[in-house]
């Protein structure tokens, strides 16, 4: 649905969006909850180091930001990023996959640059988005995903 083009100096371009699927992501969302999804039962627990407010914006030209702000953030020292997430980049839909892919231009880590983050999504009756990450293995042997919720901004 969206396809990144190269300019001149190695930027990278996104082509518009169409009318489709691509409409529904488009705006300014509100998080509202993350959860921890067991991949072997599907089952949902609030997330340990939950998020207290976040934003995710996605624009018809294709870029994307986010930030979370983490619950339990402790007064840190000037520089230190410690319960804050950032990122902004492009956003392409693979709707076979049933996922979109955030590709990660700039990060608060700096680990993270260029990378291409899948997300699975779903659309509740409410019209929350849900976005979750691939499961991961935990230190006690459970298969996990974050799966972040987010209510649009009118």
């Amino acid at each position: 649905e969206l396809a990144a083009t190269r300019r001149a100096g190695g930027r990278t371009a996104a082509k518009p969006l169409a009318a489709s699927l691509a409409t529904r992501f488009i705006g300014t969302w509100k998080l509202i909850a993350i959860r921890d999804r067991d991949a072997a039962t599907g089952s949902e627990t609030p997330a340990a180091r939950a998020g207290t407010d976040g934003q995710l914006v996605y624009t018809p030209n294709g870029r994307l930001s986010v930030q979370i702000v983490r619950a339990g953030r402790d007064k840190i020292p000037a520089g230190s990023a410690d319960g804050f997430s950032s990122y902004f980049g492009r956003w392409e839909l693979s709707p076979a996959e049933g996922c979109v892919i955030h590709h990660q231009d700039g990060n608060l880590s700096v680990a993270q640059i260029g990378q291409a983050a899948k997300r699975t999504y779903s659309f509740n009756g409410a019209g929350h988005l849900s976005l979750a990450t691939p499961p991961r293995k935990r230190d006690d042997g459970r298969s996990v995903s974050s799966v972040f919720v987010w209510e649009k901004i009118p």
